[in-house]
């Protein structure tokens, strides 16, 4: 950290909460210099191309996003290309640099980010749209695309959210679809070849790029795959100066999911399936923690316990870290697919937390979602995980879905009632039980895409049912969380909007609006017009139909007449 950077913020820092968001230097952090390929080498010459990757969160937030771990490990390995990083400030610091006269930094190299060639947006969620406006503006740099002129840095954003470009297409030079590893070093590789050329004469050429939406020049962009290589894993990432939400190390074992939940939009946007080999996960997750330092791992994907060898991947592993303390994560796994073996297997150092998604209370509903699981299997995995030493399980159940009556909403408390009856007639201790119930959000490349959403008040009429129905029931050791149906209906507001989305968001970001990802953030009474559009069912061409996903549209209507018939034997 240089002492020019702390004798021109130190007033800043020391008014701030947190200072340790804004200073960089983490362990781990990458050491190039801004100006010199290699840290003190002054022979060598400076990178060719710099690269800014901006998350619009807080920085607890950005510094554990596995996406931009990947890109920051593979752009930094190349000696010509250097990443930095920069995160949403908190709003105290967004006054204390506005009054200082001060742009909006990068953490590692302490440099203004109009100084790069590309700044990289993650769009990961929509509530975010308004903070990357903001993180531009804090930087001096045009919000409009349109109002870009030569010299500014060119503006990309990629992630879930990018698959339909419309609502931000207004101020992203360019989109990049699916998979970022291979399609951020092509970018990279050809700036090379281009840098010193007009502006829009660079980004014409991107947008000819596999895998790259241009707003400039639309055409029909086909997502971009890559394979889980052991060269483009990270095994090192900066560790944060203070907790973080992901405060772990990360392996990605498996991308993509077959099960195709018809409310789900990874899993028909990350198809094919591709599985790392299992003497690659232990290897990385062995290297990660070695050199981070971490006592717990996490080995990531849609369905973890999916992965043919998951079982074979964490004995292994046991082993090795036996005795040091280390444990291991998993996402939830499918009650289908769960391994009593495998439940122990993470269990070996210390249970925790059990965690399930029937998604639904009932046959009915999980077959119209396409949720292939029986209460049996649910009550299967539920009691085996309680007689193995378990007491506290999660289950995620979502409400508000198509088709959905109120047995189904009945059919949740049912479930979790017969869980306690089961665990009794076994002469089991209860188990401490916690739903997470979200509310539907009709996502772009899904089956459900074209739905309405549920109105404010049939949600708050769901929610009271459910908890009238489990005081009721008595279920003492149940306790229901709930989504904001609010904030659900923002998202489902913005995720299917089209070009003239834009206008709203400028308005929003013009207003003040800021780190809306956070609900106390929000101004719930400027979103008033949310609800009217998210009960609208979409009709005719949808705003993200240049965007080729790898499934097209007949096969989304099939899944949604399937799902009407509560069928689930479908395939892509």
């Amino acid at each position: 950290m240089s002492k020019e950077f702390f004798s021109e913020y130190n007033e800043i820092l020391y008014k701030c909460e947190k200072p340790s968001r804004y200073i960089g230097g983490e362990f781990l952090s990458a050491k190039k210099d801004f100006d010199k390929a290699k840290a003190n080498a002054i022979s060598s010459p400076a990178p060719t191309v710099k690269v800014a990757l901006a998350f619009p969160d807080k920085y607890e937030i950005g510094i554990s996003n596995f996406g931009h771990k990947i890109l920051y490990h593979i752009l930094n390995e190349c000696e010509d290309f250097l990443a930095d990083r920069v995160y949403a400030p908190e709003a105290d610091f967004v006054r204390l640099l506005k009054e200082a006269g001060r742009e909006l930094y990068s953490l590692d190299c302490k440099k203004p980010l109009r100084e790069f060639d590309f700044i990289g947006f993650a769009l990961q969620y929509e509530l975010s749209y308004t903070t990357l406006l903001a993180m531009l503006d804090m930087a001096n740099i045009a919000v409009l695309s349109s109002e870009r002129v030569e010299g500014d840095p060119i503006i990309l954003a990629g992630g879930p959210c990018a698959f339909n470009p419309a609502p931000m297409s207004k101020f992203i030079d360019l989109f990049l679809i699916g998979d970022g590893e291979e399609l951020i070093i092509e970018i990279c590789e050809k700036y090379k070849k281009l840098k010193g050329k007009p502006r829009v004469k660079i980004i014409k050429e991107f947008s000819e790029i596999e895998g790259v939406y241009c707003p400039l020049h639309p055409k029909k962009t086909k997502k971009r795959v890559a394979q889980l290589s052991i060269k483009t894993a990270p095994v090192k990432s900066p560790i944060p100066h203070f907790v973080s939400v992901h405060d772990r190390a990360t392996v990605e074992i498996r991308r993509g999911c077959a099960r195709l939940c018809r409310f789900c939009q990874s899993a028909h946007t990350n198809l094919p399936i591709r599985e790392r080999p299992r003497k690659d996960v232990v290897a990385l997750t062995k290297e990660y923690v070695r050199n981070t330092g971490y006592d717990e791992y996490s080995l990531l994907s849609l369905s973890s316990n999916d992965h043919n060898e998951i079982e074979n991947i964490i004995e292994e592993l046991n082993v090795h870290f036996e005795g040091s303390g280390v444990t291991v994560s998993l996402p939830s796994q499918r009650a289908d697919n769960f391994s009593l073996r495998l439940a122990n297997l993470m269990g070996a150092v210390k249970k925790s937390t059990v965690t399930l998604a029937p998604e639904a209370g009932t046959q009915r509903m999980r077959d119209i979602i396409k949720k292939n699981l029986t209460r049996e299997q649910i009550l299967s995995a539920t009691l085996a995980s309680v007689q193995n030493g378990w007491q506290k399980i999660k289950f995620y159940f979502m409400i508000g879905l198509p088709f959905e009556l109120e047995s189904d909403l009945a059919g949740i408390i049912d479930l979790l009632a017969e869980i306690n009856i089961a665990c009794r007639n076994a002469g089991l201790r209860l188990p401490q039980i916690t739903c997470s119930i979200s509310i539907f959000v009709p996502k772009p490349f899904t089956p459900f895409a074209r739905c309405a959403q549920n109105s404010l008040l049939q949600i708050e009429q769901k929610i009271a049912f459910l908890k009238n129905a489990t005081r009721a029931r008595g279920l003492k050791n149940v306790r229901l969380n709930f989504h904001d149906p609010r904030v659900s209906q923002i998202e489902a507001f913005l995720t299917r909007g089209d070009e003239r989305m834009g206008d709203f968001i400028y308005e929003m970001f013009k207003g003040g609006a800021y780190l809306e990802s956070w609900s106390e953030n929000i101004d719930f009474e400027k979103y008033a017009c949310a609800e009217i559009h998210a009960m609208q069912e979409l009709t005719g061409e949808l705003p993200w139909s240049l965007i080729d996903c790898g499934l097209d549209e007949k096969f989304f209507v099939s899944e949604f007449e399937a799902a009407r018939q509560a069928s689930t034997n479908t395939n892509p």
